[in-house]
């Protein structure tokens, strides 16, 4: 079942573009759109788009830059950026909505209690020091102070 949402889809109007293409972008949120990102993965098949959740917001520019050149490798990390970059504005908004965990003060964090005495395993200290030559202290301010 396709994911479809025209909220998402109205949201990105007037939006920054969160793909920002070096030498690319326009910079101009008149003309940005929902960029729907282009892979089976993402449910996008022959005559169907991706999921609306799965996308991000592009400038006319960056949108067709991302179209037209879907073998470069390298906006491959780029376009996980603008997509990471882009649900978090999506979850802020409200649009996807993530269960959250309450922040716990640290008091109220569950703490082990320590083992008795008699059960922890002891720290077995270093006994065999290196032998030889004592290495002479260079710390003269004991000295200066009795002059």
């Amino acid at each position: 079942m396709m994911i479809r949402s025209s909220a998402i889809l109205k949201h990105a109007r007037g939006q920054n573009c969160t793909l920002r293409l070096p030498g690319t972008c326009n910079g101009n949120p008149e003309t940005v759109v929902f960029c729907h990102l282009n892979g089976g993965a993402a449910g996008k098949g022959m005559g169907v788009k991706a999921h609306d959740s799965l996308g991000f917001f592009g400038c006319s520019d960056c949108h067709r830059a991302y179209d037209q050149q879907r073998g470069r490798a390298d906006l491959a990390l780029e376009v996980l950026d603008a997509v990471c970059e882009t649900h978090v504005l999506l979850v802020r908004a409200g649009l996807i909505s993530v269960r959250e965990d309450k922040p716990k003060a640290p008091s109220e964090r569950p703490v082990k209690p320590r083992k008795p005495k008699g059960e922890r395993t002891p720290i077995h200290s270093r006994t065999d020091w290196p032998t030889g030559r004592k290495i002479q202290s260079r710390n003269n301010l004991r000295r200066k102070e009795k002059v």
